[in-house]
């Protein structure tokens, strides 16, 4: 992160371009290698494109703020994403007592996004598959083949296929945002989401602190999350900008199939390996976030509370990298 602030004059470069007022592309990738583990969430990896600000029509206007008489700058968002989560041990080829499931998750989310100084929400759809068909498998070995890490040996055992989907919704309330220093602002918000679906269910709510320029234009943009939590698609209209952040969470998880799921390819009796989830869980991050007109880049470290009681660690980690252009 430190070298990132070396380039932050040249990021900041003026502009009278508004850059997310046009189209964003992202790629972002999700890895608990830099705390140097591989458990539970170990990896993700998304790619992103949102549209420009649009005129809602009048069968999409319930979902915009401006239904509510705000000025917003509405989008439309395409996702498509890919989320691996391996128990504690990957070196064993059996199925391990008290430990979480293999898991792989592949989906397309679609966002329905509407932006303001003040408020900002994201609506989504999303639908995708477990099991073999989520390519998680092919896709941890490519990656420690190259890496140099342990090759995983208990894929066979992993959650079975099953579609799996749900709508969601994110709302960030704006509390404070005030001058702090020399251009620069500082902001607290509550940050809300509500899930429902067979791959999660999740009620949860927290608070968001910022500190940066053009803070009103990229509000909504970082979110508090393990996966994916960087949405460069919901950056306002800015020509450029950048801030640090961090935030915490609790919430409630109703269902999780990456932990509650079926696996049908376990010795029997397969019920002494399943393992309870834990309905109240907590995350934390920390980040940093660059752009001008033409690109972007976000870096990000976090951490959640055990999602299974009989984890024997208290806490896991994970790293984010996004990058994205405008054009």
């Amino acid at each position: 992160m430190k070298k990132l602030f070396y380039i932050l004059p040249f990021l900041l470069a003026s502009s009278s371009v508004f850059a997310s007022d046009r189209s964003t592309l992202s790629v972002g990738v999700d890895n608990d290698g830099v705390f140097g583990v591989d458990r539970d969430y170990t990896s993700g990896v998304f790619i992103d494109y949102t549209s420009g600000g649009m005129t809602p029509s009048l069968g999409l206007k319930p979902l915009s703020l401006a239904v509510w008489g705000v000025s917003s700058m509405d989008k439309i968002g395409i996702t498509l994403g890919q989320k691996i989560y391996t128990p504690t041990d990957i070196s064993s080829s059996q199925p391990q007592i008290n430990d979480r499931p293999y898991a792989g998750y592949l989906y397309l989310e679609t966002n329905y996004i509407s932006l303001s100084p003040n408020v900002a929400q994201r609506i989504n759809l999303t639908f995708g598959t477990t099991g073999e068909r989520s390519r998680a498998k092919e896709s941890q070995e490519l990656i420690h083949s190259i890496i140099g890490s342990d090759e995983p040996q208990g894929w066979q055992y992993q959650v079975d296929n099953q579609f799996a989907g749900g709508i969601g919704y994110l709302v960030h309330l704006n509390i404070l945002r005030d001058k702090f220093w020399s251009n620069s602002s500082l902001e607290l918000s509550n940050i809300t989401e509500g899930n429902g679906g067979n791959f999660r269910s999740n009620v949860a709510t927290g608070f968001m602190l910022r500190w940066g320029y053009n803070l009103a234009d990229s509000f909504g943009a970082a979110e508090i999350s393990m996966e994916n939590p960087f949405r460069p698609g919901m950056l306002g209209a800015s020509g450029s900008g950048w801030f640090a952040y961090t935030g915490i969470k609790t919430g409630y998880v109703f269902n999780d199939i990456t932990i509650e799921g079926d696996r049908s390819g376990l010795p029997q009796p397969s019920s002494q390996y399943d393992v309870t989830l834990e309905h109240v869980q907590s995350t934390a991050i920390l980040g940093l976030a660059a752009y001008n007109e033409h690109f972007g880049v976000n870096l990000s470290l976090s951490g959640s509370t055990k999602s299974y009681n009989e984890s024997e660690y208290s806490t896991s980690g994970m790293g984010g990298i996004s990058v994205y252009a405008f054009f």
